[in-house]
């Protein structure tokens, strides 16, 4: 168990310098139901992203897309523990990640040591899961811990009922393993309903396992695997009570041919099969879309190839072992869930590698069984320098990818380096270039963001989102016209674009043009009457042009939502005082100078107090 935790260390231990990135930002960083313990209770009452559906769009920013219906009460339990041990300190979030990861390993070990009966085969296996690069994005991206989570408590309840299975019938110990496996599965399917597929792992290992006619195994598995089927209905029945639905639904999936669907499938398996066979150059994003022609070779190439794969094992299945089967149930079943395509938002994020945390445990077993017997085989045994090349292979092997483990972690140490790589290893995909260009937008590198975003335009001239960035890179450089038709550009072909017209409204603002700053704002407020940023901002410009009354009731407003800051109480103390409400003007300051960070406010609030004249910015 030592050789797997070191291997697990060595093999991440760069990834314990790594930021909040991707989805962090909003699980975590933004996320202000984790930070009270009621968030323990609320996790099984609501699904994982309810702490958006408060209808506000927080200050700084206005478009805040639909959540989407998952129910992870387990995953949110750890959000919310997780927080109040490390706050907003990565390292410590990246240390969980690792520690649930080498649960994991240690429980590949254990499932494997009493499938195969062999403890070489389990150590060489979890071994090789352990520094398995693909687990990069569950490990080294800390809202990826899902997997692991729903992991540990999968292989443990896996483990249990392989216990279970070979104890004495109806003893005491067999009875106590068979219930903490279904405790353990039911905890599993409360991390990610992904661990579901349990069910159909013990049924396809009691059938390939069993020793009996067809008929007399498909009944013995139908046995062992329902009181898993009825386990399940324990977290089905609230996840309808919650979500209103059973099967999992994305609001966001716009409505597919299924034609599309089952000629995409076999681009989707054999991509998957080809990053867990060759884990290198790996990405948060590969560019897929949907086959639409059954003429395409992205259609007909990998039907070919599983074609051949599934005639080869059907003609040789008498010759393929125990062992193999179960490897290959590994494999296959925990991926079944995520090859539900029709449900997919956006057809560029068909391929996620994370999907492949449990079925690589399968993998790794059977490249443990493939070493193992041909360093047991005949040619080993008549040759010693074979069975030491085996070794020394398999050493190489172990090394080579916990090296291989360690770059592709490097990825995920920020969002720059992030968005970098996946452009690298899709230089014509339009998304990681604007991903790039908005990290460096938060880094205020303007002239770089320029150009990441003038690429990404020209590789996706129709989406507004890019030319409102490219707009906001050309503001910062200050280059007001340049942004100023940006803006317009990303209006032109999205009007409801509440960013873009908050944006624009910013842009004359700074050229004094209040009037016309003032018709954007009130624009962007027509489409999302609580969009908070452009409520402070319309406030700001009813502010400068003199309207005091007007600017306390939008910043009043503001704060009335819940998103009021230190700036905002800076500005709503300006306005007070400009009306003659003096008492509520020094509250208002006195509420900025306490939360604010900033030495600059808290220098311009207390000359305030004091009578003193002091600039006013709009955001």
């Amino acid at each position: 168990m030592l050789l797997i935790g070191l291997l697990a260390v060595l093999a991440y231990a760069n990834s314990l310098g790594g930021e909040f990135v991707f989805d962090d930002t909003d699980q975590i960083v933004e996320n202000q139901n984790i930070r009270s313990w009621d968030n323990l209770a609320k996790a099984f009452t609501t699904h994982v992203w309810a702490f958006r559906e408060r209808g506000v769009s927080p200050v700084g920013s206005l478009d805040v897309p639909p959540p989407l219906p998952y129910y992870r009460p387990l995953f949110t339990v750890m959000l919310t523990i997780e927080y109040h041990l490390f706050g907003l300190w990565p390292q410590g979030w990246h240390l969980v990640s690792l520690l649930l990861h080498i649960l994991c390993a240690v429980g590949v070990f254990y499932v494997i040591l009493l499938s195969s009966g062999r403890q070489i085969v389990a150590l060489l296996a979890s071994a090789l899961f352990a520094v398995h690069p693909v687990h990069a994005e569950s490990v080294a991206w800390i809202s990826g811990m899902t997997d692991p989570i729903f992991g540990v408590f999968f292989l443990a309840s896996f483990y249990l009922y392989l216990k279970a299975r070979t104890a004495s019938e109806h003893t005491p110990t067999q009875r106590r393993a068979f219930v903490a496996s279904l405790v353990m599965f039911l905890l599993s399917t409360f991390a990610k309903e992904t661990a579901l597929s349990l069910v159909l792992l013990i049924f396809g290992y009691e059938f390939v396992t069993t020793p009996s006619l067809k008929v007399q195994r498909l009944i013995a598995s139908l046995k062992r695997s329902a009181p898993y089927a009825i386990t399940a209905l324990f977290y089905l029945v609230p996840r309808y009570l919650v979500l209103g639905e059973l099967m999992w639904r994305n609001p966001q999936a716009p409505s597919r041919p299924v034609s599309q669907v089952l000629l995409t499938l076999p681009l989707v398996i054999c991509s998957y099969a080809s990053h867990l066979i060759w884990p290198f150059g790996l990405s948060v994003t590969y560019q897929t879309s949907f086959v639409t022609n059954a003429a395409s070779a992205r259609f007909l190439v990998p039907a070919a190839v599983l074609l051949v794969l599934i005639i080869t094992l059907a003609t040789f299945r008498s010759r393929v072992s125990r062992d193999v089967w179960q490897a290959l149930l590994l494999i296959i079943v925990p991926l079944l869930p995520v090859l539900n395509l029709g449900q997919v938002s956006q057809e560029e994020y068909l391929v996620f590698d994370h999907y492949l945390y449990l079925p690589a445990a399968g993998m790794s077993y059977l490249i443990a069984l493939g070493l193992t017997h041909l360093a047991s085989g005949e040619l080993a045994r008549r040759r010693h320098s074979f069975s030491t090349a085996i070794v020394v292979t398999t050493i190489v092997l172990v090394i080579g990818l916990t090296i291989a483990n360690a770059l592709e972690n490097q990825p995920w140490a920020n969002s720059y380096s992030l968005w970098s790589n996946a452009a690298r290893v899709r230089p014509g995909y339009w998304a990681p270039r604007y991903n790039v260009g908005l990290a460096l937008l938060d880094s205020r590198r303007f002239d770089e963001a320029r150009d990441e975003l003038e690429r990404a335009a020209s590789l996706k001239p129709d989406d507004p989102e890019v030319f409102d960035a490219l707009g906001r890179a050309y503001e910062g450089m200050g280059d007001t016209a340049a942004a100023i038709s940006s803006f317009e550009h990303a209006l032109a072909l999205d009007p409801s674009m509440v960013e873009s017209l908050n944006n624009l409204g910013t842009a004359y603002f700074k050229r004094s043009d209040f009037p016309a700053a003032e018709k954007y704002f009130a624009a962007a407020l027509a489409i999302n009457p609580r969009a908070s940023t452009a409520l402070f901002n319309l406030g700001l410009c009813y502010s400068r042009e003199g309207r005091s009354g007007d600017a306390i009731r939008q910043l009043e407003r503001v704060r009335d939502l819940g998103f009021a800051d230190d700036v905002t109480y800076y500005e709503l103390g300006l306005a007070y005082e400009q009306v003659g409400r003096l008492a509520d003007a020094v509250a208002a300051l006195e509420r900025a100078r306490e939360i604010t960070r900033s030495q600059d406010l808290a220098g311009r609030v207390l000359e305030r107090l004091n009578g003193s004249q002091v600039s006013k910015e709009p955001r």
